[in-house]
């Protein structure tokens, strides 16, 4: 004998029930996010000023320079308030992720400071392309990088280095 099912428990009410989560977590989600976003952001922007006082040391203000930075190749350029020099970011294809070049540049566009942000990239092989010894490889230039050799085992991650200060070398020159 067969037993002939009913719709609401079997069918129904498992889909309202997951329904009513989806939407409960949907809106739970959508406060949090509402509540953290701003700080967030504002970590973002003071970890970006940190970052341009670094390569550009004793700037005491930046200013954004507003250029079509995608004609540029790059992500942002500021310029020292006191006419110090400039800072230019970009960000280029890495092995992990992109990876965004940070270049301080004196008011003759030599390369006075660089950061790299290389966190997507392999701990102990692309990573050693944000370090120091990598990094201050770059130092003085003023025409592109070319004359700075990529790293073994970290090609990607250096090349990447490399495009950075390049675009920043070259945006520099548009901007001034």
């Amino acid at each position: 004998m067969s037993k002939k099912g009913n719709v609401w428990e079997d069918f129904l009410k498992p889909v309202v029930v997951l329904v009513c989560i989806a939407l409960a977590a949907g809106v739970l989600l959508g406060f949090v996010n509402s509540k953290t976003e701003p700080i967030i952001e504002e970590n973002a922007r003071i970890k970006a000023e940190q970052t341009r006082s670094a390569v550009l040391s004793g700037a005491k203000g930046f200013e954004e320079i507003k250029c079509d930075t995608a004609a540029l190749d790059i992500d942002s350029a500021y310029k020292e308030t006191s006419g110090l020099g400039y800072v230019i970011t970009s960000s280029h294809k890495g092995y992990g992720g992109d990876v965004a070049v940070t270049v301080g540049l004196d008011k003759d566009g030599k390369v006075v400071g660089i950061s790299a942000d290389v966190k997507t990239e392999t701990q102990g092989v692309g990573s050693k392309a944000g370090e120091a010894k990598y990094l201050d490889r770059f130092l003085g230039l003023t025409g592109d990088s070319n004359s700075v050799d990529t790293l073994t085992g970290a090609t990607y991650t250096s090349t990447a280095v490399k495009k950075g200060v390049n675009a920043a070398l070259t945006a520099y020159e548009k901007i001034k």
